[in-house]
């Protein structure tokens, strides 16, 4: 008989044959033949139900096929035909059954075949390709990590004859391994979700050099009845991805048999190892890299936002909103007050429907401290506090992490931070979540810090500021006041004004600037206000008063802090005419504008020193007649100096508003001069801004 080279579809109906016949003649059980195609190659399973029976030897290829008596045979002249013909073969038993299989490759291979066939003397076969010849041509394209990962596991199953294969890589910490692709192990061809294992289930038998590793039975293996056992895999092979004689991943081939791999599996599955290792893991590090850039980013632009704002409420919500973007399918902030009572501020669910549900649960069942990934409550708990309902649970299942917010030492809250259950925290994940915890517990104590600092400079300026209802009646003068501090709310201003009465008969009146703001300019305007008034009710004159001021903040002060005032007093005048006597003082201070009863604005009056610059100054009395039907209005630089780009107000400016005034009560002067500031430069003044207006009746 001649052994030519046959064709490769000859090739698959002999070898059928053969293995058909033998399970016939051995096995006497019912038999079924499952064909499976491959990518460039043709798998062929024979089963029988008889595992008791065991394949006979595959004897010397002979052209002698009379059969023995009763059920001996001379040799396996089905297997010797598969181990000179096919691939790969093997058998496999069951505990119920036992199956022989082979495989074809479509073009001859130079590989032997997995359990070492013998080939013909003499035989002019050609020699056939590597297995992983079509991975390698795959490496060679600019393939993404995941891609990569998903073409090796494909390669592998049809390498190995499996029916199931995966990949794990290390995880940053190489403390337990991600598998990250894997085909196979889900039901309905459903895509492949990335799971989280330990290292003994990536390695249940370790050995002291790394290698590939056989088992025979999972079953045994109690370490791997995970996703291979539901998948109804019972052996599996793997091998390491080494680089640099360190373990990067694992990659694993399973069979639904028991005892499907032998040792030239195991060799050839560490080939296709060795081939992907280096670029597997160099697609991983620029993952990393990316991910850590993208990480970095995050961080800086969260920071950005919370450094933007000083309430804590607001910080709060930002925080939520940021980490329900980035870290987890929910957030919860919860804040701690100085008595050291928590409260649940902000809760944040991607699917909005479900923020009452995740806020019930978390008043009802405030979370602990958790930085391990797990969920944060059992059902028992659930149950104990009636909490029965099926969204809750399903909230409750997903993995969790709870991390306190604390600022030098002093806890500010707790942030909460919650997946699906069907989703893991990364290390990553864990790491950008405790780094951003500690940004905004800093941009919550900041805020905290504004707000006291706001609350005491509020309370601070009022105090030097006369109380709305404790302003006197002044027969015969309609006056208002106005005051409006800078943008920075935390900051004491350094404007103040005062009208009050001295003694019968007799009201004064004065309007004055403190150079700078904070609190030395509130103790000089403090000083100032009080010696005022002390001096006033003694009768003296207001030069008199200016310069027993100007000494008593010379004395006091412990650093230069100039102050410019108008101080006037008001006495009635009984002549025919009318109208209020004004003796008056301008020390360093805009002089004070005057709207005559023909409505022609002007301003009167001189200017003299300001106060605290010098000891050795003198001031005047200056005194006029103010008549019925005339306006005096006095301000502040924060008026003159408003300025619009490179434009400022001025004197002149503030004379043509003031010149529209007449007619106009004492408080509708304020109103349109502050209308013409806003309209003239919008979005407020960096200065204090302070006005007084007298108008006479």
């Amino acid at each position: 008989m001649s052994w030519g080279v046959p064709d490769p579809f000859d090739d698959v109906i002999l070898l059928v044959s053969e293995l058909v016949t033998n399970a016939v003649i051995h096995a006497r059980s019912s038999l079924e033949v499952t064909v499976r195609r491959g990518e460039g190659s043709t798998e062929i399973m024979v089963t029988d139900s008889a595992p008791e029976r065991p394949v006979p030897q595959a004897g010397p290829l002979s052209v002698d096929t009379s059969p023995s008596d009763g059920d001996e045979r001379v040799g396996g002249l089905g297997l010797a035909l598969a181990s000179a013909i096919a691939s790969s073969w093997g058998v496999s038993y069951g505990r119920s059954d036992k199956a022989v299989w082979f495989r074809l490759e479509d073009q001859p291979s130079e590989q032997p075949s997995l359990q070492s066939p013998q080939v013909r003397k003499g035989s002019s076969r050609p020699a056939r390709p590597s297995a992983w010849s079509a991975l390698d041509s795959a490496l060679g394209s600019r393939l993404s990590l995941p891609q990569l990962l998903e073409r090796t596991v494909e390669h592998s199953t049809s390498a190995l004859g499996g029916d199931a294969a995966y990949i794990a890589l290390a995880t940053s910490d190489e403390t337990t391994w991600e598998v990250r692709a894997a085909v196979g192990l889900t039901s309905g061809g459903a895509p492949w979700r990335p799971i989280r294992i330990r290292t003994e289930e990536a390695f249940p038998s370790a050995a002291p050099e790394p290698g590939p590793t056989i088992n025979d039975d999972l079953m045994i293996a109690r370490a791997n009845r995970g996703a291979l056992a539901r998948a109804g895999m019972r052996s599996l092979v793997t091998a390491p991805l080494i680089v640099d004689g360190r373990v990067t991943g694992l990659l694993g081939v399973a069979s639904t048999r028991t005892r499907h791999f032998g040792n030239a599996a195991a060799k050839r599955l560490q080939e296709g190892a060795d081939l992907i290792a280096l670029p597997v893991e160099r697609s991983r590090l620029a993952e990393v890299e990316l991910a850590r850039r993208a990480s970095l980013s995050f961080l800086a632009e969260a920071s950005d936002l919370l450094a933007g704002t000083l309430d804590e409420r607001m910080t709060g919500a930002l925080a939520a909103q940021l980490i329900t973007s980035r870290l987890g399918r929910w957030c919860a902030i919860h804040t701690t007050n100085d008595l050291g009572i928590s409260q649940l501020t902000h809760v944040v669910h991607g699917d909005e429907n479900l923020n009452d549900v995740l806020r019930s649960l978390l008043a009802t069942l405030p979370p602990r401290e958790q930085r391990v990934p797990q969920a944060l409550w059992t059902s028992a708990e659930l149950s104990a506090e009636g909490l029965d309902d099926q969204a809750v649970h399903e909230l409750a299942r997903g993995p969790a992490i709870s991390i306190p917010l604390v600022a030098h030492g002093r806890p500010l809250g707790r942030m909460t931070i919650g997946k699906e259950d069907t989703d893991e925290f990364t290390r990553e994940d864990i790491d950008v979540a405790d780094d951003l915890s500690r940004r905004v517990a800093s941009a919550m104590e900041n805020a905290r810090l504004h707000e006291r600092q706001a609350a005491m400079s509020e309370a601070l300026q009022r105090s030097l500021l006369p109380a709305k209802e404790k302003e006197p009646v002044i027969p015969g003068v309609d006056h208002a006041v106005y005051y409006r501090p800078a943008d920075e709310k935390n900051v004491v201003g350094g404007d103040f004004y005062d009208v009050f009465k001295a003694e019968e008969g007799r009201w004064c009146f004065a309007i004055g600037d403190v150079c700078g703001t904070g609190p030395e300019a509130a103790a000089i305007t403090g000083l100032a206000r009080h010696t005022l008034r002390a001096l006033a009710k003694e009768g003296l004159a207001p030069a008199d008063i200016m310069s027993r001021l100007n000494l008593a903040i010379l004395e006091e002060s412990i650093s230069t802090r100039f102050l410019t005032m108008l101080y006037g007093e008001m006495t009635p005048n009984y002549d025919d005419e009318g109208g209020m006597r004004v003796r008056m003082v301008s020390a360093g201070h805009p002089l004070p504008l005057r709207l005559d009863q023909k409505g022609e604005a002007s301003t009167f009056g001189s200017s003299q020193p300001l106060l605290g610059a010098f000891d050795d100054v003198g001031f005047a009395t200056e005194t006029y007649m103010v008549r019925p039907g005339e306006l005096v209005l006095a301000v502040t630089d924060g008026v003159t100096e408003r300025r619009n780009n490179n434009d400022m107000l001025g004197e002149e400016g503030l004379l043509e508003i003031f010149g529209h005034a007449q007619g106009l009560s004492a408080q509708a002067v304020i109103s349109r001069i502050d209308r013409e500031l806003e309209e003239y430069a919008p979005g407020g003044s960096t200065d204090d801004t302070a006005m007084l207006v007298l108008r006479f009746l």
